[in-house]
């Protein structure tokens, strides 16, 4: 019997990183999967979705450590997209995937429940592997507690 958490892949020990990536563009899904390619210090199993339906159904059947999400999908926009994903599995931390003008919207993010953001275009496979495993790492009380009515401790990454 598996005794983890609904949408969470458990410890980190020495596999492979399990990420779910909600993007509908396919050029900035492509910069995701070649930026965690050339990490050499983790390994990261890279599941792709473009359209948030997919990624709650993804949610549901399989395990993930941390979901990288766009929030402007062609099927939700912003708000909607970041609460649909947390209330689907909410003992998974969340990456906001964010464009170069969005600064905003990720700091938002961050105070919705998101554990990090990462500006579009703005990232190395280090900088976003780095960001990726610590809001595992952040979130990892979380999922074996449950959600805490605290404020997180989030950081920016801006990728330079």
């Amino acid at each position: 019997m598996n005794t983890r958490p609904k949408g969470v892949a458990g410890k980190m020990s020495n596999r492979p990183i399990e990420v779910l990536l909600v993007e509908d563009n396919p050029g900035d899904a492509r910069l995701v999967r070649e930026s965690l390619a050339e990490v050499r210090s983790r390994r990261f199993n890279l599941t792709h979705v473009d359209r948030l339906e997919d990624a709650i159904r993804r949610l549901e059947r399989d395990e993930y450590d941390v979901v990288l999400l766009d929030l402007l999908l062609q099927d939700s926009q912003r708000l909607g997209t970041l609460m649909e994903i947390h209330s689907q599995a909410p003992k998974v931390p969340i990456v906001v995937f964010t464009g170069l003008a969005d600064e905003v919207v990720g700091l938002w993010a961050l105070s919705e429940g998101a554990e990090d953001y990462v500006v579009k275009g703005k990232l190395s496979g280090d900088k976003l592997a780095g960001t990726l495993f610590h809001a595992i790492e952040r979130h990892a009380p979380v999922a074996r507690s449950g959600p805490k009515i605290t404020k997180k401790r989030a950081r920016k990454e801006y990728g330079e």
